[in-house]
């Protein structure tokens, strides 16, 4: 299992644009419900930082990349973040239900 988590800050203003491209991806992934693949996206209290995290089986793709409501997301993230995210890669050692 591939685990990652990613730190991004995004512009002042631009949370009502980001909020609506993520539900269209949230909406996205429930249609088409991939399997081996788990995503959150969590906002932190200061309104601009979000703390993404994806869990993907062995041997599986990610499927955001087949999806249009995620490449129109890629397409504009690059003019909604305040600085570049931070991205670790992830052993997940113990967890219960989580993964």
């Amino acid at each position: 299992m591939k685990v990652a988590i990613t730190h991004t800050k995004i512009k002042p203003g631009q949370r009502a644009a980001v909020d609506a491209a993520g539900k269209r991806v949230l909406e996205a992934l429930e249609r088409e419900r991939p399997q081996g693949f788990l995503y959150a996206v969590c906002p932190l209290p200061d309104g601009e930082t979000f703390v993404t995290l994806t869990a993907t089986d062995d041997g599986v793709d990610n499927p955001l990349l087949a999806f249009p409501e995620y490449r129109e997301f890629a397409a504009n993230f690059k003019s909604w973040i305040a600085g570049p995210p931070t991205s670790e890669h992830l052993t997940a050692d113990k967890s219960y239900r989580s993964f």
